[in-house]
């Protein structure tokens, strides 16, 4: 493969400075909008996901079966517990009993299914980098639902 032709270059990085310069990495990738980071909310930030996350989408989401959207799902159910606070991703994987990879996969899946099935709208959650409870991460993500949100969710998986 010619290198010259790559979208990309690899450039090596000692391994205490990847949390740096991967967040520096999406920070300016467009991956995350800079409003978003000011806010600390994940791409769109909270502004309008009230509105684009009425009842009736998060109950067609609680309805799709597949294991990544199910295991976002139960992500959801413990940020609604909890809305307006940031839940870490450790705290995520020891009380879904869920490894850090599998979470990792669904939150991608999460992202393929809403550009495919759901107009492509923002995760109905906002998302922030902050510095790790777990000794063994400097950083990681940590997600948080709205007041307005975290209702219709507990009703619509109520209603189930």
């Amino acid at each position: 493969m010619d290198h010259q032709d790559s979208e990309y270059i690899y450039v090596p990085v000692p391994r205490h400075l990847v949390p740096e310069v991967q967040a520096y990495i999406v920070r300016h990738s467009g991956t995350a909008s800079a409003e978003a980071a000011e806010t600390g909310g994940g791409k769109a930030g909270s502004e309008d996901l009230s509105e684009q996350w009425t009842a009736e989408i998060l109950r067609q989401l609680a309805e799709t079966q597949l294991s990544s959207t199910q295991s976002v799902s139960r992500v959801l159910d413990v940020l609604a517990e909890q809305p307006g606070d940031y839940v870490s991703t450790t705290h995520l994987v020891e009380n879904l009993d869920i490894d850090r990879l599998q979470l990792r996969g669904a939150l991608s899946a999460l992202t393929r299914h809403l550009n495919k099935h759901f107009d492509g709208r923002y995760w109905p959650m906002t998302w922030v980098e902050r510095l790790s409870p777990s000794p063994d991460y400097k950083t990681e993500f940590f997600y948080s639902v709205d007041s307005t949100i975290a209702q219709r969710w507990k009703e619509v998986r109520t209603a189930a």
